[in-house]
């Protein structure tokens, strides 16, 4: 846990190293000091059709999926983290970035 969930604008992936997208996010997670590396899931899905504003202008959005717990201080830390490290990446993109608690009682995974 967490889990960084990247959708963006799919004509990036021709003039931008995705992974270095994936690796910048990691990074940003790692920063925070919330979790320990291996912890850490990022993943990027390309996003065929959309609109921003009523234009095509690319974007960036990053979901960040985590157990509760965390105070809003620490996820807004982390979220100013990740954003830092995607706009060193790409400084003209729009970028948002979010959190969101999944309930700690509920989640179930297999390692």
């Amino acid at each position: 846990m967490p889990h960084l969930i990247i959708e963006y604008a799919a004509p990036l992936a021709q003039e931008t190293d995705i992974q270095g997208l994936v690796d910048a996010a990691f990074a940003g997670a790692e920063a925070s000091g919330l979790f320990s590396a291996d912890h850490i899931k990022v993943r990027a899905t390309p996003v065929e059709h959309y609109t921003t504003g009523g234009t095509n202008q690319p974007f960036v959005h990053v979901e960040i999926k985590l157990l509760s717990g965390r105070t809003g201080a620490q996820k807004k830390d982390l979220a100013a983290r990740v954003l830092e490290n995607l706009t060193t990446k790409l400084p003209t993109t729009a970028i948002s970035v979010e959190t969101n608690d999944l309930d700690r009682e509920s989640y179930s995974k297999r390692a």
